[in-house]
């Protein structure tokens, strides 16, 4: 039986940030996925994929968004095929004093954010038909691609997939030594769980306790139209970018999905969420449909990510096994990945990673 110095579980956006880093770093990782190899399922394929920190206002995440962003424009001159498809972000999805609090909350944090006016908006913005009072920008934000930006990251990285259904976790005592497949036991010195919403089954295996409070996000693509957005743009219900290709993916709030009152469909939600597009904007063309996918965010409870190592039942924390599960994994996954490997290969401790912890067991688990 091969062993392996590092299995990551998961093919989505974090492994593959994690498969990269552990290459730049040396380590050739074996990828376990349950689906495609490149990210073609789950909630990656789902995802609007930008790379923000001007979405939250607690301190400890937006330093850990804010070196994920600076790592990502690192990558960016290192890999080939991870290029920004829409840059800058404009975003009104708050009152006007609400969204003037966060921007001054972001500049005193040295972020390059400015709130600028409706009729600076509209200018920079030249479609926009219902123009807000205010609107926060920042020029270094942007959306990528999620597949491409997946399949390059793998590619660069050399790693070797497996696909495979993963049963669970394979322990020896406090250490974690590998994970049952339908293939068979696979062993390594680490195993990292980047399998989004199947990580708290793969825990349980291991009597370590996850709470999730994973939601659904509805996300409309239509037909290819002429050019005319080239930002990210959110307003309070919707939230849209053009792609390279012309198709606009559109959402609608960043809350968890709802059925629209009086539809009976997806379908009907999907083309109300791309018409409301058509009502902010001056459109080229009428939108149409030619696809949505309803994916399912993986959020621990609170919110916020979890990373590190796991606790055991007796107390400790079990060596081998490693953990990062979290939305957005866009936003987040090069700056947890490059922290992660420097943990994992060095024995560092991140302080940046620091908050997101995963508690100590309860006494008497196990």
């Amino acid at each position: 039986m091969a062993e392996h110095r590092i299995i990551i579980v998961g093919s989505g956006i974090v492994g593959a940030c994690l498969a990269y880093a552990a290459a730049f770093r040396g380590v050739r990782p074996l990828v376990i996925s349950a689906g495609p190899p490149a990210g073609g399922g789950g909630a990656t394929a789902a995802s609007w994929a930008w790379i923000n920190a001007c979405s939250t206002e607690d301190p400890d995440y937006f330093r850990l968004r804010h070196a994920s962003l600076h790592r990502w424009q690192i990558w960016m001159q290192q890999v080939d095929g991870i290029r920004f498809s829409a840059r800058e972000t404009f975003l009104w999805d708050l009152p006007p004093a609400e969204l003037s609090r966060a921007v001054e909350g972001l500049a005193a944090l040295s972020y390059p954010v400015t709130l600028i006016g409706g009729a600076e908006l509209a200018m920079r913005l030249p479609r926009l038909c219902e123009i807000p009072d205010c609107a926060l920008h920042t020029a270094i934000e942007g959306a990528v691609e999620p597949q491409a930006t997946v399949e390059a990251l793998f590619a660069a990285a050399g790693a070797d997939h497996r696909q495979a259904h993963v049963h669970g976790l394979i322990s020896d005592g406090g250490r974690v030594t590998g994970v049952m497949t339908d293939d068979g036991p696979v062993h390594a010195d680490e195993v990292i769980l980047a399998a989004g919403n199947a990580t708290q089954r793969l825990l349980d295996t291991v009597s370590v306790a996850l709470e999730m409070q994973s939601s659904d996000g509805l996300l409309v693509l239509s037909e290819p139209m002429e050019p005319f957005l080239s930002a990210v743009v959110a307003g309070p219900d919707f939230h849209v970018r053009q792609r390279e290709d012309g198709r606009l993916l559109v959402g609608g709030t960043f809350g968890a999905y709802q059925p629209r009152p009086g539809n009976s469909t997806l379908a009907e939600d999907a083309g109300d969420q791309l018409l409301r597009i058509g009502e902010v904007f001056d459109l080229p063309a009428f939108p149409k449909v030619e696809g949505f996918t309803l994916g399912t965010r993986p959020i621990p409870k609170g919110g916020m990510p979890r990373i590190g190592r796991c606790p055991s039942p007796d107390g400790g924390r079990y060596e081998g096994l490693y953990l990062a599960v979290m939305h957005s994994g866009f936003s987040n996954g090069a700056g947890v990945a490059h922290a992660a490997m420097a943990e994992i290969l060095d024995g560092e401790s991140a302080a940046e990673l620091a908050p997101f912890r995963m508690p100590d067991a309860p006494a008497g688990r196990g």
